[in-house]
């Protein structure tokens, strides 16, 4: 037990032997305390077989570790200097997704000798990325990676709050002694995943309380800095009051710390850094994030003042009493039978209250830890103990007990159905103020089942009715809300199938027949009563007039709308949600449902179809859209079924993928081939945007109003987020040198600022060196450097003086919303004119909106309204063609003046701006190039206009004064092999050189490391070889005649002679090359540069060369194209 501690040795380890009794009582800590996370000492090897990951099948989704009971399949982001220092055959592939993940290798590892070889994780792959192995082929070699991952530091990447983000975060129940594919352990998992750090957790008797607490081998864990789950078991009886006092006595010892913090405010000790952490605590107290930050301050700096000069009363005390500086989650956890049953008055009682706390029902149906006894959570029909005849009476309904408080937050969940909803409904439940229950549907090896197949058959459970997912949230009533959701609007299967592929109906079938179909049928007739009542407590007054309405034959409108979602993660549902909401504050009232959820044959009756669907992967539909789908593509709908329909849809994709919106564009197109009319164009959000989807629906969405023509809703100015004060008299400070950027950057020097073109030639195409070596960051092939760019700062002066701003004020920003990330709290006008604000940036239609209400001139402000209107859509057009800045629209209406705070709500951050790595670390070590060049234009009025990047670039760092950057390194979107054996053929145009320059620099050090390498082909192409062969005698040195790596060099240089030459022909002209290292060898393919004619005419090229020389057809060509794409080997980036 390498690593373990005295009581694993001295304690654990005798009791595993089963030789607890031969230990003294002496050997015991007084107070029975027992330490955590000791399961990862166990090591019990009980599995035959283990799941094993493909890497190149997956689309790194996180289901295959949600879903394991014992947290043993686990995702793991591993740096550059970890992929170095990984063991030997450590499989990784590069991390997908934003720039959270940027740098970043993702491996699933599992951990072999904890696995109970469920199988669950297997069942639950969407892309057949794991399979299972004999223990003894793969255990061994799999151990010294798992050993490798589990000892990484943790990085929480991404929003914590999916299903995908979820999995990022340390699992604090680990390695339990749960059944092998155990349903419970998967929720509580999750739970210490979103809140374990701050988990109280009162627990009653029964299989959790095993698992989660036998003797020595505690499950729960901590994280880094110590924090995890403070746990303690009651018994059935009691539970409730057992978790109840604990949530009251944290209420009151945080009221009494309160009033410390108070009065040691009201003294005039503790200094400044102090007292302000204690003012900002008495504001965040309640809020877990922000809460948490400023309380580990809070400590350090009390431990500090109190080491160096000791604490005053008042301080002393918060100090004594700092473990309720940081927020608690309480959870009082336990099985149906506790809480249908034994425990249930106290439960009661709890839920009557009304207090902060969290309750969470594991709910097997039965006794499942004494062996399967009837509970009054067992459903009728059920052959169990004590109910060997069938169960008779219906399961009590414990969530529509809880709902009738109408102030308890109650959520019936099933992870397997629906994992994004059981995400949701945790993070609502612990995040409501007040009582929460939610009740986990959860498979039991009593139910006699495959337990491998626990997830389907909770799909199975839902889609049938058996099993109803639903959140009721009382914080939607004050919202004037139906506080009550349904998830699971559809019944799509037949409850009797569910029932007879379990044992425990299936055994009245055997037992007699005719008994087993009667109480079958009775409760299919209740689950179905059961929905269709939940199905009328979730519609609005206007959805349940037109039920209403139908049910008596009376004639309902035609001019209904509906917003219909396909949601893996929930993204598409949580847009579909906030746009139906939108549309009802604009007079419409639609329904909002899944496609699935929704009935097909009805689908003629609305007028308006707005559709929002995401794409899986490579192409997959979402799991609640596939019905619907194959309902569209009936082949008996005639070709006008949706003639009296106008729909739209928008996608959300990530272009990294082959298949980009793949969902989208395809009901796109079928709702077009069904008779249906186009409202707007399809329109494709992207998660390499910078704002992810939320970009282009923020583009599209003003449209789209514009084209429905619907009631505009009240305008009306907001109150502003941030509290501004302006400082002209010097009372504030700040700190005037330190580059103001947003978390996750750092500042480095441009160490080198080259110009790489002619003095007399009209672009400006520079090289620039920046030094990362104090940053931290890490880059690999194919990256890309995020620069924050600044305005410029003369430009930023006028704009001060006709703004009517002293540019060296101090400005104090509060900001009432506690944002992850707010601007700085102290800053000059100047600067956060020049470093924040994208005052010279391209405004939002919002913007145009937003000085419309304020504009005080009758004609500035429908100027204005005219602007955004569909009949001024040409006059906004224009405005965006002459790229008029939010400066501009201010001095164009001066009348639409607005107040600095919101100035500062309404001009968007500057957004940093890409730009390719044209170096290798292998090569260059900390220092990274790029290769860019300058962006001038004339607008059609003949103005001169400058990119607001290249030009700060440009003057930086220049003769020999070095200036410092802020920026970051994104993720790259193109697939790099892990060896330097396969082939490459590069496209590359113009600066789209610069990633093959990496390249190339890459390959070169691994050939003088004496590895194995691969030939390289690079194709590039440019306007004139004196002007733009930019680093042209790197490359021919690299060439060396065909001796050197770059075993390949081809140039075109389209305006050098009488007929233009292009990149694409020059790769026509190799068809045996391409070929030979594309199919032959199963080379790798990559192109650079502007987006338009180039990528498709040399995508034409190849497949010329496959058909050529393999003498495949052009369809078989164009498919081992898709095929590479797929598989990451032919990759484009364009712009």
């Amino acid at each position: 037990m390498e690593g373990s501690s005295k009581f694993v040795m001295d304690i654990m380890g005798p009791v595993l032997a089963l030789e607890g009794d031969k230990l003294p009582v002496s050997a015991f800590e007084p107070g029975g305390y027992m330490p955590v996370g000791t399961t990862r000492f166990e090591k019990r090897a009980i599995a035959p077989e283990i799941p094993v990951w493909v890497p190149d099948k997956c689309t790194q989704c996180n289901y295959c570790a949600i879903v394991c009971p014992h947290a043993v399949v686990r995702p793991f982001l591993l740096d550059k200097g970890e992929m170095k220092a990984a063991p030997s055959g450590f499989q990784t592939r590069k991390a997908k997704g934003g720039a959270e993940s940027a740098g970043m290798n993702y491996t699933i590892q599992i951990s072999s000798y904890d696995c109970t070889g469920c199988a669950v994780c297997v069942q639950s792959c969407p892309d057949d990325a794991l399979y299972m192995a004999p223990f003894e082929k793969v255990a061994e070699d799999n151990a010294p990676h798992w050993d490798y991952a589990y000892a990484l530091p943790e990085k929480e990447i991404g929003e914590k709050y999916t299903v995908k983000g979820s999995q990022f975060q340390k699992p604090l129940l680990e390695f339990s002694g749960a059944c092998a594919g155990c349903g419970e352990t998967p929720y509580m998992k999750l739970a210490t995943q979103l809140f374990g750090s701050r988990m109280v957790v009162a627990n009653a008797s029964g299989c959790s309380s095993v698992w989660g607490g036998t003797a020595t081998t505690n499950p729960y864990t901590v994280t880094k800095d110590g924090s995890g789950p403070a746990w303690g078991r009651s018994l059935f009886e009691d539970n409730a009051e057992y978790g109840f006092g604990m949530a009251l006595g944290t209420k009151q010892r945080r009221y009494r710390l309160e009033d410390c913090v108070q009065n040691a405010l009201a003294t005039t000790s503790g200094g400044h850094e102090l007292r302000e952490a204690l003012t900002k605590w008495l504001k965040v107290k309640d809020d877990p994030d922000p809460c948490d930050a400023i309380s580990h301050k809070i400590i350090e700096l009390l431990s500090s003042q109190r080491e160096l000069t000791g604490l005053d009363v008042n301080f002393e005390t918060i100090y004594q009493q700092k473990d309720m500086l940081r927020t608690q989650s309480h959870w009082i956890v336990g099985g149906d039978g506790w809480a249908y049953d034994i425990g249930f008055g106290g439960l009661d009682h709890v839920l009557s209250r009304g207090e902060n706390v969290n309750v969470l029902v594991l709910d097997t149906e039965m006794y499942s830890n004494t062996g399967g006894q009837v509970s009054k959570a067992t459903q009728l029909a059920t052959v169990t103990k004590f109910a060997a005849k069938g169960k008779r009476q219906n399961k009590k309904d414990l969530g529509q007990a809880a709902m009738l408080y109408e102030n308890v937050y109650v959520a019936s969940v099933a992870l397997g159905a629906n994992m994004n909803q059981c995400v949701q409904a945790f993070r609502d439940a612990e995040s409501y103020d007040g009582t929460s229950l939610v009740i986990a549907y959860a498979p039991c090896i009593d139910w006699g089942i495959e337990m491998k197949f626990m997830m389907d058959e909770m799909r199975k459970a839902v889609d049938s009715g058996y099993w109803t997912l639903y959140r009721y949230d009382p914080r939607r009533t004050e919202a004037k809300q139906n506080p009550f959701q349904l998830d699971s609007r559809k019944l799509k299967s037949d409850l009797k199938e569910f029932l007879v592929g379990q044992n425990r109906f299936e055994r009245l079938v055997r037992l007699n027949k005719d008994t087993a179909s009667s109480l079958h049928t009775d409760l299919s007739n209740v689950s179905h009563h059961r929905h269709e009542k939940f199905r009328k407590l979730a519609m609005d007054e206007y959805e349940m007039l037109e039920y209403l309405k139908t049910k008596l034959g009376e004639e309902v409108s035609t001019e209904k709308s509906i917003v219909l979602y396909g949601s893996e993660t929930g993204n598409a549902e949580a847009l579909a949600g906030v746009f139906s909401n939108e549309l009802k504050r604009r007079g419409v009232r639609p329904q909002c449902m899944a496609l699935d959820d929704f009935d097909f044959d009805t689908l003629q009756n609305f007028k308006n179809v707005y559709c929002i669907i995401a794409t899986c992967g490579q192409g997959e539909l979402p799991g609640n859209c596939k019905e619907f789908w194959k309902l569209m593509n009936d082949a008996n709908l005639d070709n006008d079924f949706l003639a009296n329909v106008n729909y739209t849809v928008f996608g959300l994709g990530d272009s990294g993928y082959v298949f980009y919106n793949e969902a989208a564009t395809l009901f796109d197109k079928k709702f077009e081939e069904l008779g249906g009319k186009r409202i707007m164009p399809l329109a494709l959000g992207d998660d390499k945007d910078d704002e992810k989807y939320e970009t282009k629906w923020n583009e599209w969405i003003p449209d789209l109003w514009n084209e429905i023509q619907v009631e505009e809703p009240s305008k009306e100015l907001l109150p502003p987020s941030y509290a501004v004060t302006v400082d002209t008299e010097g009372a504030i400070p700040t700190t005037s040198d330190i580059i103001v950027a947003p978390a996750g950057t750092k500042t480095f020097p441009m160490v080198k600022n080259l110009l790489l073109t002619p003095a007399d030639y009209d672009r400006d195409i520079r090289h620039y060196e920046f030094d990362l070596s104090k940053t931290g960051f890490a880059y690999s092939l194919g990256d890309c450097l995020a620069v924050y760019p600044h305005n410029d700062k003369t430009e930023v002066m006028e704009f001060c003086e006709k703004y009517g701003i002293n540019p060296e004020a101090v400005i104090a920003l509060e900001d009432t919303q506690n944002r992850k990330d707010p601007y700085p709290s102290q800053i000059t006008a100047a600067k956060l004119f020049t470093e924040v604000l994208d005052v010279f940036g391209r405004p939002s239609r919002r913007f145009y909106e937003t000085m419309e209400m304020v504009a005080t001139d009758p004609q500035q402000k429908a100027d204005l309204g005219y602007i955004i209107s569909k009949e001024g859509k040409d006059r906004f057009k224009e405005l965006i063609k002459e790229t008029v800045t939010y400066a501009d629209l201010m001095e164009m209406f001066p009348s639409a003046r607005l107040e600095l705070p919101h100035v500062i709500d309404h001009v968007a951050r500057i957004k940093p701006r890409l730009y390719s790595i044209a170096s290798s670390s292998e090569m260059v070590g900390n220092m990274l190039h790029l290769c860019i060049v300058n962006e001038d234009w004339v607008t059609p009025s003949g103005k001169q206009r400058h990119g607001m990047s290249t030009r700060y670039l440009r003057n930086l760092s220049r003769a020999d004064h070095v200036d410092n950057i802020a920026g970051r390194i994104n993720a790259a979107g193109i697939t790099i092999p892990d060896s330097h054996a396969p082939p490459f053929v590069m496209v590359g145009l113009g600066t789209g050189l610069a990633p093959f320059r990496a390249f190339v620099q890459d390959r070169e050090m691994a050939r003088i490391r004496g590895e194995p390498t691969g030939p390289m082909a690079l194709f590039f192409g440019a306007r004139h070889k004196r002007t733009d062969y930019t680093y042209g005698d790197e490359l021919e040195a690299y060439h060396s005649s065909g001796k050197g790596v770059l075993s390949t060099l081809s140039t075109a240089f389209s305006r050098d002679q009488a007929h233009k030459i292009y990149v694409q022909n020059r790769v026509a002209e190799h068809p045996e090359l391409i070929y030979d290292y594309l199919v032959k060898q199963k080379g790798y393919f990559y192109l650079c540069g502007p987006a338009g004619n180039v990528p498709p005419a040399v995508r034409q090229a190849v497949v010329e060369a496959f058909v050529s020389v393999g003498g495949h057809k052009a369809e078989e060509a164009e498919k081992m194209i898709t095929d590479m794409q797929i598989e990451g080997r032919y990759n484009i980036e364009a712009w």
